[in-house]
């Protein structure tokens, strides 16, 4: 369907024929229509391109998220011969460290071997001091959540 070229004089004026104009409101009526029927759709395409692109912003946050936060780690230590695994997670930024399976407060120095458990963390004299013999990964910690 190809458009029909309107003619125009010098002067700006065009002469008016009463065919032409009731055909072109026919036309315009349902182009318009379907204009605003395709403008509907324009804005759902429009629609779903900003869904998409804030569901790859909140996966890539979440992944830069879980990638910076720290994981649990699976420790064994030992004292006088007592030989005991445990899951330790170091806690935001130090703060709020946890063995799962323990009520006491730990305070690790995982790169000296070494963590202390306390009954209050203010008070030095409620430590104890266990050598950490093995330490494994994120997985194994899961695994042994999992199963005990």
């Amino acid at each position: 369907m190809s458009n029909k070229i309107k003619k125009q004089s010098l002067l700006g004026k065009t002469p008016q024929r009463k065919k032409t104009t009731q055909s072109s409101t026919k036309k315009t009526a349902p182009v318009s229509a379907h204009n605003v029927a395709g403008t509907g759709s324009d804005i759902n395409a429009q629609d779903t391109k900003p869904k998409s692109r804030t569901l790859i912003i909140t996966l890539v946050v979440l992944v830069l998220g879980f990638l910076i936060t720290p994981k649990p780690q699976l420790i064994t230590y030992q004292k006088l011969g007592l030989v005991t695994q445990s899951v330790y997670w170091p806690g935001i930024f130090g703060y709020g460290a946890n063995l799962f399976d323990s009520s006491l407060q730990p305070r690790a120095d995982l790169e000296r071997n070494t963590i202390y458990l306390c009954q209050d963390l203010t008070q030095p004299a409620t430590c104890q001091k266990y050598r950490v013999t093995e330490k494994s990964g994120f997985f194994a910690a899961m695994k042994k959540l999992i199963l005990d």
